[in-house]
């Protein structure tokens, strides 16, 4: 019998359906392919740790209804996590989890929110509202553990009411100053305190959403007034009169930046990843299924850019880079939220962090707002769909009679299942094994065989780990049996 091999997966997933780098496959989630061994097996699995079903912020304190997605993470220097809200509440996180609701800005929706230090050496919190910048000595007035009613007293709502009206308002601190998007404008506040309301104009009919920080220099990435299908990322520096590079990337709008070892963007409503040096744009690969980022939607997770993508097939989190220098860029699922796995459907995904060395997303629901952080107790079930195959040959038919998984020894209570289909089904067909059931789980077992036996020109193996507690299997292959004889017809 001839066998068709699979035993790499560090090449993420690929962008053709039938072919790609050594490792690629066809679609996955929750799968570690970044480990110190190329073997197949799950990551950590998302929990909520706050929803607005539960209504409680911090055991024992009185409930407060979340009624909005939170927009922003601030990680401050207090050792505290401020998370700035769509209908205006301001909620802090210490550091030992615990949840507080300690402020309602008046204004609404909060659109941009950072931590910056003036020459006094005071560290205050800002945000930004439609046309208003508020500010929040840190730690100012402290409030007791909420018990529903005690809140900031020490807030300047309206510290500055100068703001264009816009849906963007994403700060940033970069090239030493802290820098507000608005409008076509970019705002900033120096080191003394000053407001420049138009630090820099990148011209009527670019608005600006997203902002990164790049060695001594601020880049923006913009999106049309006229939604045309264009955005273009721009670099300023504090000490020039005008923007010093542009690059118009081919996508509706720069949605959000992140800067790893390649300055990434994601554009459009296609979920599509570029990377731009201001020379190049060059398109590396797509989101499957579309979807985008909001300007606060990505972060950085063991050397990884991570984007919290929404309004696609797919929500969640993904990945997209390398750990070593010998080992591909390659594109992951990384993490489905709690939510996707429950079966509701994630309409939004606001904020992405990485906090303490703990990754948070939140997200909403139709009905539900919340925030997830990546388990450090429980594995995720993780999904393995490999590449077409057809043998270099899609005109014969050939016969797939049984599928060899080898595996490090199974931990009790782990499982997996094999599943094949052929000449790309809609649906997938689960191997059977020898007792006629189609999940195996024989503790300390190495090997498993599932039997197919169907013909078909064209063929995909795919493979379900089940965890048990924070222990996942780990396949080191997978083998597909072909019989000797094909067939045309």
């Amino acid at each position: 019998m001839i066998p068709y091999i699979i035993k790499s997966y560090r090449g993420g997933i690929s962008d053709e359906s039938d072919k790609g780098i050594t490792g690629a496959y066809k679609f996955g989630y929750g799968i570690d392919i970044h480990g110190v061994d190329d073997v197949l097996t799950g990551k950590q699995a998302m929990a909520t740790i706050l929803s607005s079903a539960a209504g409680v912020f911090g055991t024992g304190y009185a409930a407060t209804t979340h009624t909005g997605i939170i927009n922003f993470f601030v990680p401050a220097s207090d050792g505290t996590t401020y998370c700035f809200g769509s209908t205006g509440s301001v909620f802090a996180r210490s550091g030992d989890g615990t949840w507080n609701f300690v402020y309602n800005d008046e204004n609404g929706a909060i659109k941009g929110a950072c931590e910056w230090q003036l020459d006094t050496g005071v560290n205050y919190l800002w945000w930004a509202t439609n046309t208003s910048i508020a500010r929040k000595e840190l730690a100012g007035v402290d409030i007791a553990p909420d018990t529903g009613t005690a809140r900031w007293t020490d807030v300047a709502m309206d510290y500055w009411k100068l703001l264009d009206p816009a849906d963007y308002h994403t700060m940033r601190g970069a090239s030493g100053r802290m820098m507000i998007a608005n409008g076509n404008f970019l705002a900033s506040i120096d080191y003394a305190g000053n407001l420049d309301i138009a630090a820099l104009n990148i011209r009527p009919g670019n608005l600006i959403k997203t902002l990164e920080e790049r060695d001594d220099y601020v880049v923006l990435g913009s999106f049309r007034q006229d939604n045309s299908e264009e955005g273009h990322i721009w670099s300023w520096i504090v000490t020039a009169l005008n923007w010093i590079q542009k690059k118009r990337i081919p996508v509706k709008g720069v949605n959000s930046m992140i800067d790893t070892e390649l300055l990434l963007l994601q554009g459009g409503e296609d979920g599509e990843l570029f990377y731009s040096d201001f020379v190049n744009a060059i398109p590396l690969h797509a989101i499957p299924g579309g979807g985008r980022t909001t300007p606060s939607g990505v972060s950085i997770e063991n050397d990884l850019a991570v984007f919290g993508i929404y309004g696609g097939t797919y929500p969640g989190i993904w990945s997209y880079g390398r750990r070593r220098k010998n080992r591909p860029m390659a594109l992951n699922y990384d993490y489905r939220l709690a939510q996707t796995v429950a079966g509701n459907a994630i309409t939004t995904v606001g904020a992405v962090a990485m906090v303490n060395g703990e990754l948070l997303a939140s997200w909403g629901t139709a009905a539900d707002y919340g925030v997830d952080s990546v388990s450090s107790t429980t594995k995720a079930t993780a999904l393995y769909e490999g590449l077409e195959f057809s043998g270099g040959r899609p005109y014969l038919k050939k016969n797939f009679d049984t599928i060899v998984v080898n595996m490090a020894p199974l931990s009790a209570g782990c499982s997996i299942s094999a599943k094949f289909k052929l000449e790309k089904d809609t649906s997938w067909k689960y191997g059977v094994l020898g007792d006629g059931s189609t999940t195996f789980s024989v503790t300390d077992a190495t090997e498993a065989i599932f039997n197919t036996g169907w013909p078909g020109n064209t063929y995909e193996v795919g493979l379900e780990l089940n965890p048990s507690g924070n222990t996942s299997p780990q396949i080191l292959s997978i083998s597909s049996y072909l019989g000797d004889k094909g067939y045309e017809f």
